[in-house]
């Protein structure tokens, strides 16, 4: 069966009850009526029950004594007249394409626009601002064509389609279609969704297994996000210094000439406190009032596990960040909570205001963080999010193996040692005194026992100036390794380049001479 358009289709005593005892206006799932979902593909238009009507009221003397039951201004939008009604909730339900007065009641009619992956999938909507409101679910699944009692909504409707291993949707319809209040009449919008291609773990493991379980989120206060200057701050402003460090306003009060400079020096009478919201991308700090611990996961594993949290009814704030004072306190229910970030191919980028920390370092390249951007208009007082955000990507960060032959892994690791040097850091040579180990991405010189048969490494490659060496440049590198009894000492050369996933063998030959008798 199909939506009805035409009111042939509709049959007195059948699909349709008119009762002039009671002035109402009975829709039944009968005869050429059904209710079925998606509503798109059901129900009858109020057009058609319109004009169903006219031809009543004009061939059906018993009909004719009594005022008509609607008016229309136009094909979709209407009103109930002269003391008239719809019989019951059923007959509402059945109501497709249209808005609409009833007494002191109004409808509102939505649609949307663009495919459900699945007539099964339910969306639902929020009528109240707020993260921590209640939703309703819609009348049907699949795609939406109905109606939504409306009277008492203070001018906010944010439909949400967010079901497990599929793309995401929602709309803010006042805001997107810049409406005022919401009205008794039609509106389309668009709402679908489709397979997440992104999305390779189900919620049972995400709320079973690590590193998913040791994930979290912290909701922090924060107000301002401005450049310093010599004035009055009130508490829970936060601030950035020239030296570009960010401090929370722990208890209002003026920041002075030194505390711009350098706001752990203030000498007025605010106190400063360092923000927790602080990370620093490269060589400079950039501020986030949503922070996610993301317990040393991949960028992959932080968007399953971010997805999972937008279709949680309960608060996803952990609210245990680390200073007691910043924390928001605010609870934030998951299934209305804003976006927590995407992918573009393979970049995935956090939602805006959201700093992503503890991230495997192989993920380094692979993630762009979205900052409460400074002097940008601070945070949204509403939905709490930047006003101005910008994209910042780290410095790029080489990394590959160091892939041990197995005598070398075999040997007790108090009795191994491998160590990663330049071949030629700016006339600072390998095998001479002036050799430099290489330092990783953290600054942590590259050597180390002989743990593993493969030990991970990350590099600097667009910062390292280590020597004097040229940053942003392919590096010359020479590992040696050794063991004693088992491995002699082996030299492996290598060029680190910009690119991960390089693996650096180092094989040495069983060691036959060594001795250190008791």
């Amino acid at each position: 069966m199909t939506k009805i358009v035409d009111p042939d289709s509709l049959n007195q005593a059948t699909e349709v009850v008119i009762s002039t005892a009671g002035k109402t206006i009975q829709l039944l799932v009968a005869g050429n009526l059904n209710n079925a979902s998606p509503g798109s593909t059901s129900g009858v238009t109020l057009q058609a029950v319109y004009s169903f009507l006219k031809e009543e009221w004009k061939t059906d003397t018993a009909l004719n004594k009594f005022k008509f039951p609607i008016q229309m201004f136009t094909k979709t939008d209407g009103q109930f007249i002269n003391g008239w009604v719809f019989a019951d909730a059923t007959s509402r339900n059945l109501v497709r394409d249209a808005g609409w007065t009833e007494g002191a009641n109004e409808y509102a009619g939505l649609v949307s626009l663009g495919n459900f992956d699945a007539t099964g999938d339910v969306s639902y909507y929020a009528n109240v601002v707020g993260y921590d409101q209640a939703v309703t679910n819609f009348n049907k699944t699949g795609n939406l064509n109905e109606s939504i009692l409306i009277t008492g909504f203070t001018g906010y409707l944010k439909p949400f389609l967010r079901i497990e291993a599929k793309t995401y949707a929602e709309y803010d319809l006042l805001a997107e279609q810049n409406i005022a209040l919401l009205e008794p009449v039609l509106y389309k919008f668009p709402l679908a969704n489709a397979t997440d291609i992104k999305i390779t773990e189900t919620d049972t493991n995400i709320d079973a297994n690590t590193p998913y379980t040791g994930m979290k989120l912290n909701f922090l206060k924060g107000t301002l996000f401005d450049t310093a200057s010599v004035t009055t701050y009130a508490a829970s402003d936060v601030i950035q210094d020239t030296a570009g460090r960010w401090a929370f306003v722990t208890t209002g009060g003026t920041v002075d000439a030194s505390g711009v400079a350098d706001y752990t020096t203030n000498g007025g009478t605010a106190v400063l406190n360092a923000y927790d919201g602080e990370l620093q991308i490269g060589a400079n700090y950039y501020a986030f009032n949503r922070i996610m611990d993301a317990n040393g996961g991949t960028h992959g594993e932080i968007y399953n596990w971010l997805q999972r949290q937008l279709r949680k009814t309960g608060t996803i704030n952990a609210n245990d960040s680390t200073t007691v004072a910043q924390r928001s306190g605010l609870t934030i229910d998951g299934n209305v909570a804003a976006s927590l970030g995407f992918f573009t191919g393979d970049q995935f980028s956090s939602g805006a205001g959201l700093a992503i920390t503890n991230f495997i370092a192989g993920s380094t390249n692979n993630i762009t963080q979205r900052d409460v951007t400074v002097d940008g208009g601070g945070v949204d007082a509403v939905t709490l999010l930047p006003v101005t955000t910008t994209s910042r990507t780290y410095p790029f960060t080489a990394a590959g193996s160091l892939d041990f032959s197995a005598n070398l892994v075999a040997e007790t690791d108090a009795d191994t040692i491998y160590t990663m040097y330049f071949t030629n850091a700016n006339g600072n040579l390998f095998d001479s005194a002036v050799a430099i180990i290489v330092n990783d991405n953290s600054a942590t010189p590259i050597t180390g026992q002989i743990t593993a048969s493969s030990i991970a490494f990350d590099f600097d490659y667009d910062n390292n100036v280590q020597g004097g060496r040229t940053a942003a440049t392919d590096a010359a590198v020479s590992i040696v390794a050794q063991g004693l009894s088992g491995a002699q000492w082996v030299l492996a050369t290598a060029t680190l380049t910009r690119s991960v996933g390089q693996a650096i063998p180092i094989n040495a030959n069983d060691e036959r001479n060594y001795a250190n008798p008791v």
